[in-house]
């Protein structure tokens, strides 16, 4: 009898105890996901005061060319003209920018902003140190996001400082999702075959794009596997030093024409589109 009224008291207990439980256990999720919710809010004002100061000031650095512009001076003038290096949007906003991505870091409006800081950065010399902050974000809060595919994508046109490239291999290896590790594979190749020195190391990343990732979706129905077809021709046979690839047409006379028909003189081959 002793044994059944425990086991009684237990089952009374407990069934007593779970709802209580159970809806302490909402009450907790709902309130981070509205922490949550706030904290993107937050950012997203804070990231928008940010963009409106990087506006203003762009439009001071680049005042002088509009001023010359309105002036009417022409193309070589222009160039003449030498812009502030002090006054780069990146040097002026870039600081605070990064504080406020540390801040706010795991939200989908400082991964924007990091994608907006990597490809300033790039664009702007001695900027290295702000690009290795950056990737140090993305490395610690954004490994496993999806999204992180629109920062890999087009990697490749911003900086190839080694921070760069090594985050870009900690995707490839550590991302759960196979389009973001297929964009960071080939934004990897890419940076890799620009330079003479690595160019070997890009070939192989390219393949490996081809074999293991040759299947994964860039937009709409091209897959990587199409993509990589031409970068591979391109670092294997237009590089300096490589021998001019075949190139048969007809001159404006209708003469057929063939490029190594012309071996051994020097050839300047121009390429121009009509738009």
């Amino acid at each position: 009898m002793r044994i059944f009224a425990a086991v009684g008291l237990m089952v009374t207990v407990t069934l007593l105890f779970q709802p209580w439980a159970l809806a302490e256990s909402k009450m907790i999720s709902l309130t981070e996901s509205t922490d949550s919710g706030e904290r993107e809010e937050e950012a997203r004002k804070v990231f928008d005061d940010l963009a409106e100061k990087m506006t203003k000031a762009r439009e001071a650095h680049y005042k002088p060319l509009q001023v010359a512009r309105e002036k009417g001076l022409s193309g070589k003038e222009l160039d003449k003209i030498e812009l502030d290096p002090e006054l780069e949007p990146i040097k002026v906003v870039g600081p605070e920018m990064m504080k406020a991505i540390q801040k706010y870091a795991g939200t989908a409006a400082a991964l924007e902003a990091c994608d907006q800081m990597l490809g300033m950065a790039g664009r702007s010399k001695d900027q290295s140190w702000m690009v290795e902050k950056v990737v140090g974000v993305l490395r610690t809060d954004y490994i496993e996001d999806p999204e992180l595919l629109q920062v890999v994508r087009y990697a490749y046109y911003g900086s190839d400082c080694s921070a760069m490239l090594d985050f870009l291999r900690t995707v490839v290896s550590d991302s759960p999702h196979r389009k973001v590790q297929a964009a960071s594979c080939y934004s990897l190749a890419k940076m890799l075959g620009k330079k003479e020195e690595t160019r070997k190391d890009g070939l192989a990343m390219l393949r490996k794009v081809e074999t293991q990732f040759g299947d994964v979706s860039v937009r709409g129905d091209r897959v990587y596997g199409d993509l990589v077809k031409g970068d591979l021709f391109e670092m294997e046979n237009l590089q300096v030093g490589c021998v001019a690839p075949e190139i048969i047409g007809k001159e404006i006379s209708g003469k057929l024409m063939q490029l190594s028909a012309f071996r051994g003189k020097v050839v300047l081959l121009d390429f121009w589109g009509d738009w």
